[in-house]
């Protein structure tokens, strides 16, 4: 008996190779109908006997191409009208909207033919299939068509438009299929914009960094910063120039130079070689990279080539630093004009093609907990825009996100789509970037938003756009709230589908709280929909706000000199100190503290971390954010298990007292101890007070989970110890997955409460 079903299909279904896989599904079980996109997903028609069907819906499932998603499958009966074939259709536009499939790195097949003299793509630099290469930074609108995308400029040839026609080639339907006589061109320029004339730019390029020369090269979402990562002169040359003293630098590699370098686990290398690509913080193992890249730091940032151009370098010069081509704190250049505007100081040459960016997009960043899996810190390529399961249905939202680190979400029933990641928003190119990419997410995903969530600071540019958005509504758009820790407290239990009521620890630098302090050590107690603040560090001031940041001894003189008085702040300043401070800075500080001017006070356990790294003697001026606290996790002795003494008072909320924590970091400088042993014990009081607290919570509030979330959880140091002693203690345990434990999370957990407390 011969039936018909139409099968729609949503999900990342478009530029991944679904409907030729669909295509040859069709037809290798001998059904007729068709495949084609829509702005909502896929559709299908299918009509033969009905083992056919049903083996078809089976299949579709359980075979689809690896970079597929499938979020839903409908089915309906249809009346057989008589097929007499299997054809794929033009795209069809509908009001609903499609997921748009990140970019892909090369594939395995492409690669081969890549190196292969005899192919007619042998050292092409836009190899790509329908199981790889660019999407999300080549689409300005959707179904995913070629039309749809910067290849809409460059004509198939003959040879490639009969590939993209074969139903038995690996790139039918691959839409930004091309070959060197029809694609897209790579070009060298000087800064100056002459080109340098030579017949292999790549090649060329290549011969640039082996003699010293730092070029910027356009790869799939933007430009890098390149260099030769083991010449010490250009790593020093390049800081110079990048205003970069200390901050590491990533390294790109193929996998078997890789190994020299880092030390790789199975689970590590399974990320890192995937088609996402991203960076990954491994060990350092041997002394080939300079040490320049990452001073001071047991970790390199480390990532394959993930397009075709990387490969072809990377076959001329093994080991190369990759940092976003950028000024400082702006979004990542996309084009040649920005190169020559933005960075003429930095790079003397620039390697460019000539298929537009249409999505700027920075490299992924993450590492490997041994106990939880894959740690993200930054969510960009090969993520994004991949939308986040929602706890439950919300309506068409925007949350804006924070100040630093920032992302925003746009969100609609129980799918979250999170930006990539924007950066700091603290200038006119960022804001640019923020509300370009708002524009987009609002057109592609057909989301319109009748509810703004933001953050509480008052003078945060995320909360002024959200006030702007209100303003400029033409009708009643709701306007949201949401204090910081929350945001990320809920964002955690969020992506881990926690449902239930759970304690909330979040570790975090800066924070405006409900009661207008500086929050940042938080212990909270809730579920998506309430929080109740049941725990935190002491208040301290911070003298100057967040100027304060920046000098962190200014930190450690304002919560010395409020704990202990003016004696210990000139033993620990003046007399032998590794780091002297000028007397009338110091006088300065105490004065500021005694008349209450210009001071706020914060619960930050950032901020703690930066005292401590001080008293150290560790960084004097910060360079690059949390790098007072980065170098005293690095140097934290391994297996030392001593705790300092530490009281917690009782009331509601439960206070952590530091006068003891500090005190006993002061005994042990005068004692000569170690620094790495003063941090470790630093450490593992933190672990030991959030324990004791939680318990202390446990037996009030009867729960056993305790998720963890904030910037200070990026320590991996802290975190593995936190993970083990409550997992001892007999805890269900949730940390970031899918989104950064930074305040790049803070978006998407806006989503969640934001419309638990529009609903109240």
């Amino acid at each position: 008996m011969i039936r018909k079903k139409r099968i729609t299909v949503k999900g990342i279904v478009q530029g991944v190779g679904f409907r030729p896989f669909v295509y040859r599904l069709a037809n290798d079980l001998d059904l007729k109908g068709f495949v084609r996109n829509t702005t909502d997903g896929v559709d299908i028609e299918v009509e033969g006997i009905t083992s056919s069907i049903t083996q078809f819906i089976k299949r579709l499932q359980e075979e689809n191409p690896k970079a597929a998603r499938i979020d839903n499958l409908l089915t309906k009966e249809l009346v057989p009208n008589g097929y007499n074939r299997f054809v794929i259709k033009e795209s069809k536009i509908l009001k609903g909207f499609t997921q748009i499939s990140p970019d892909i790195a090369t594939c395995e097949d492409c690669l081969n033919e890549l190196y292969n003299s005899h192919d007619r793509r042998y050292e092409f630099p836009f190899i790509n299939c329908t199981n790889c290469g660019p999407r999300y930074s080549i689409i300005f609108e959707t179904p995913y068509d070629r039309k749809r995308t910067s290849m809409n400029k460059f004509k198939m040839c003959s040879d490639c438009e009969k590939e993209f026609y074969e139903v038995t080639d690996r790139r039918f339907h691959a839409q930004p299929d091309c070959c060197a006589v029809c694609g897209p061109r790579f070009a060298l320029y000087s800064i100056n914009g002459s080109e340098v004339k030579t017949n292999n730019p790549i090649s060329k390029a290549a011969e640039f960094l082996k003699r010293g020369r730092i070029i910027a090269i356009k790869g799939i979402g933007g430009f890098h910063i390149v260099g030769d990562a083991t010449n010490c002169k250009v790593i020093k040359r390049l800081r110079r120039l990048k205003n970069r003293p200390t901050k590491p630098f990533a390294i790109m590699a193929r996998s078997r130079d890789l190994m020299k370098i880092v030390n790789l686990t199975d689970d590590e290398n399974k990320i890192i070689d995937s088609p996402v690509a991203p960076i990954m913080l491994l060990t350092k193992r041997r002394k080939i990279i300079c040490e320049e890249v990452a001073p001071n730091n047991p970790y390199l940032g480390v990532m394959l080539p993930y397009a075709p151009v990387h490969h072809l370098l990377l076959e001329k010069i093994p080991y190369l630093i990759m940092t976003s081509a950028n000024i400082q704190d702006e979004p990542i250049v996309a084009d040649g004009t920005g190169v020559v505007e933005k960075l003429n100081n930095i790079v003397s040459l620039y390697l460019t093609h000539d298929r537009r960016i249409e999505n700027r997009c920075d490299d992924s960043i993450g590492f490997y907990l041994s106990k939880k899996g894959f740690s993200i810190i930054r969510r960009s390529r090969g993520y994004v825009p991949v939308p986040i399961d929602l706890p439950f249905s919300v309506k068409p939202t925007l949350a804006v996100g924070p100040y630093l680190k920032n992302t925003f979400t746009l969100a609609s029933q129980q799918e979250a789509y999170v930006s990539p990641h924007i950066g700091d928003l603290d200038n006119l190119e960022t804001m640019d970037f923020f509300n370009e990419m708002v524009d987009k997410y609002k057109r592609w995903f057909r989301i319109e938003p009748e509810l703004i969530v933001h953050d509480l600071h008052p003078d945060y540019l995320s909360t002024k756009i959200a006030f702007e958005f209100v303003e400029r509504s033409t009708f009643n758009l709701k306007r949201v709230g949401v204090q910081h820790h929350i945001a990320h407290i809920v964002s955690c239990l969020g992506e881990n589908k926690v449902v239930d009521k759970a304690i909330g620890i979040a570790f975090d630098g800066t924070g405006f709280g409900l009661d207008g302090k500086i929050w940042g050590g938080e212990f909270f107690v809730g579920d998506l929909s309430a929080q109740k603040r049941v725990g935190h560090l002491d208040y301290l001031p911070l003298p100057g706000g967040e100027a304060s940041i920046k000098k962190p001894y200014r930190i450690a003189i304002a919560y010395l000199y409020k704990l202990f008085g003016e004696d210990v702040v000139t033993l620990t300043f003046r007399k032998r100190a590794p780091i002297k401070v000028r007397s009338k800075e110091v006088t300065t500080i105490i004065n500021m503290i005694k008349q209450n001017r210009n001071v706020v006070y914060t619960s930050s356990m950032g901020r703690l971390f930066d005292c401590v790294a001080s008293m150290l003697g560790l960084v004097k001026e910060i360079t690059y954010e949390a790098e007072a606290a980065i170098n005293l996790e690095y140097i934290a002795a391994k297996r030392i298990r001593q705790v300092y003494p530490y009281r917690i008072k009782d009331g509601e909320p439960l206070t952590v007292e530091l006068n003891d924590i500090l005190a006993g970091v002061i005994m042990d400088l005068q004692r000569r101890i170690s620094p790495g042993i003063i941090s470790a014990k630093f450490h593992n009081t933190i672990v030991h007070f959030s324990l004791e607290i939680s318990k202390k919570l446990s037996r009030i509030y009867n729960m056993k989970k305790v998720c963890f979330s904030g910037g200070v959880f990026q320590n991996r140091y802290l975190l593995n110890l936190m993970i083990d002693k409550f997992g001892d203690a007999g805890y269900e345990v949730y940390v970031h997955h899918q989104l950064p434990t930074n305040d790049g999370c803070i978006s998407y957990g806006q989503t969640i409460f934001g419309n638990a407390k529009n609903r109240q």
